[in-house]
Order: C-alpha cells, then structure tokens, then sequence
C-alpha cells in the first residue's frame, strides 16, 4: 500500500494528557525507529523548545516512557533535543511486532495538530488506521501519489478544519447561514483569520480541481 498521512488538529486531541505534556514544547519531530524490545517500540525523535527543558529521562504518561536524552544543541532561540522514546505494546508497539509496517519522516506534533505518516503491507496498515481513527477523531487521511511520495499538497489542516466547519454550519448555502464573527467564534479564532485562511483553502481546492479537468 502506497504511504498514508493521518492528520488530527489540536482542538481534537487538547485533551489527551500525553499531548498536553508534549505540547510543552515547540515541536516533536519524527527521526526514526530504533528498536522493539518486548513488544515496546522505541523510537527517536527531536524535541525543540524555547525555554532548553525538555521533559527528563524517566517522565512517563499514558504509555509513553521517555528513555534517554541523546544529545541536545542551541540554535538561536531554540534548543533542540534528540530523544530516545518509547511506546507500550498495548499502546503502538503491537503493529510493528511484524516487522512490516514502519513510520516514516514527516510524522510530528506540534501546535498545528498531530501528524502520522506510515508504510507497508496493506492489512497491517489497515489495522492500524482502523485503531487510529477509534483512538482518535481523525480530520483527514492522504495516500501519497506513486510519482510524488508524500507531498503536502491542497489546504492546510487549520484551513481544512475551517472549511470544514463553515460546511457544517451553511456558510456555503444561499444565502449564508453564519457569518464571519460566527465561524470565527466557532473556531476560537480571529475574523481576519478565518477569512484569510478561507480563500487560501478555496483557492488551493479550485487549483487541485482545475489542474485534475486538464
């Protein structure tokens, strides 16, 4: 099966603990497995915060243990932190026992939303989408396109959240039936915002439509 991008946006997952504890920091960047011991996948990721601390060898929550700090450096403002992580069987250890399925880069966390993007044989990863989207409220699943891998490409996942919710609440019936300040209040955001963020989206689906009717 071609890879697949599994996106869920903050407002979905906020109240997870493990996420409120993450979300201490910048970002949580995907580097690459390093082992499974016992049924429990350990893996690397780079942590980068503002404030150089980082969450300590030894913190664990919800099934997720912090196991080593590998290396940390300073970049200007910001500190990065190579991590050694580790997850439960129960938890996602299971799906990589066989060995045929992997997380690849571009899986992450941030203030954005949690993004997920995995590879491998077909019923394994369907397994695993499946317990995905009954763990978590999914906002939307990507395959990649054979000659491009994993291209981001159409609307944001804050645009695709806006949109969505405008859907859901008539802004695209005739007339309208909520108003700029009503999506705006929906989404917790601002009116310039969602506004802007609404032609971006619209403008980046008329593109994808019409480059798909050539």
């Amino acid at each position: 099966m071609r890879a697949v991008r599994v996106e869920c946006s903050i407002p979905s997952i906020e109240h997870d603990q493990r996420v409120q504890a993450a979300l201490q920091a910048v970002s949580w960047d995907y580097r690459g497995i390093l082992d499974q011991i016992d049924g429990r996948l350990r893996v690397m990721c780079e942590c980068i915060t503002t404030d150089g601390n980082c969450l300590s060898p030894g913190f664990r929550i919800g099934g997720v243990t912090v196991v080593e700090i590998l290396e940390e450096w300073t970049t200007e403002y910001l500190t990065h932190h190579l991590v050694s992580l580790e997850f439960d069987q129960e938890l996602v250890g299971r799906f990589f026992e066989s060995r045929d399925l992997t997380l690849l880069a571009g899986t992450n966390l941030t203030s954005n939303g949690l993004v997920i993007q995995v590879a491998g044989r077909q019923s394994s990863m369907v397994n695993f989408l499946r317990e995905v989207r009954e763990a978590v409220p999914v906002e939307r699943i990507t395959s990649a396109k054979s000659s491009e891998g994993m291209v981001q490409k159409g609307p944001t996942l804050q645009q695709h959240r806006i949109i969505k919710v405008a859907h859901r609440n008539g802004w695209y019936e005739v007339p309208k039936k909520i108003s700029i300040r009503g999506l705006a209040s929906k989404l917790g955001l601002s009116k310039s915002t969602v506004a802007e963020q609404l032609v971006k989206a619209e403008s980046e689906i008329v593109g994808d439509f019409l480059d798909s009717s050539r």
